[in-house]
């Protein structure tokens, strides 16, 4: 079963003081059979050259890493969307970020216009946080943004992060271009995300290392079909980031 992990880090923050190596993160894939990480910065990254270090990790293992962007949307729009094209045109990303607690950014806030306009012109999934942060990281807060932006496959990181799973849900469920990534919720809730949108649109991820092998038990016990668990755990991420 090709197993893909759509929430991965790479680099330093000066948010969440949680840096992620080289190391941690491929000792990490190799430990639990991960077969391709969806990398990105963390929010807080120092500077731009993460995106750089992720495009050479994933020259140095080729097919295992995808490149992700992830930058504050607050910076001089020349310089947003200058970034953006480099790492789509040069770099070889797949998809976008928004971080509204990290990137201090709430979804419907002007600067970010520059992320959701950037994902449909480049026609890319947008991954947002959900969860810690509220009420600006509320599922329920992106709803106005994903009715402007129905063309865009959006992502909801955490799928409200456990306390917040059943806003997530109920937004998926309005909307067929809404995916839910499923770390930090508990097992009984990504079943019951699985029977109440489908399969096709939830998706395993870790968000750091240490959490890879605890993320993929979740399912491993969750008792779904081996149907579902190959969407979930890989197909859907397959399809939606090209890999």
């Amino acid at each position: 079963m090709y197993i893909v992990d759509s929430h991965a880090h790479l680099g330093e923050t000066c948010v969440f003081d949680v840096p992620v190596t080289e190391e941690e993160l491929i000792g990490a894939m190799d430990e639990h059979g991960i077969d391709t990480s969806i990398v990105f910065p963390l929010p807080g990254a120092r500077d731009k050259e993460v995106h750089t270090e992720i495009a050479k990790l994933a020259q140095k293992y080729p097919g295992r890493i995808k490149g992700l962007v992830s930058i504050n949307p607050h910076i001089p729009e020349e310089e947003y969307y200058g970034e953006v094209e480099r790492c789509v045109k040069k770099l070889n990303f797949f998809g976008i970020k928004l971080h509204p607690f990290g990137h201090a950014c709430p979804v419907n806030c002007k600067d970010a216009d520059k992320v959701f306009d950037a994902a449909r012109l480049y026609k890319m999934p947008l991954i947002i946080h959900s969860g810690l942060g509220a009420p600006y990281s509320l599922p329920s807060v992106f709803i106005p943004r994903i009715k402007k932006y129905p063309d865009i496959p959006i992502i909801i990181a955490h799928a409200g992060a456990y306390l917040f799973t059943e806003e997530a849900i109920v937004t998926a469920s309005l909307f067929s271009n809404v995916y839910l990534e499923t770390s930090w919720c508990g097992t009984h809730r990504i079943v019951e995300m699985v029977h109440k949108i489908g399969a096709d649109r939830v998706m395993f991820g870790a968000d750091i290392p240490a959490n890879v092998g605890s993320e993929l038990a979740k399912y491993t016990t969750s008792k779904l079909t081996t149907g579902e668990l190959e969407k979930v755990l890989g197909q859907n991420a397959k399809e939606l980031f090209k890999i």
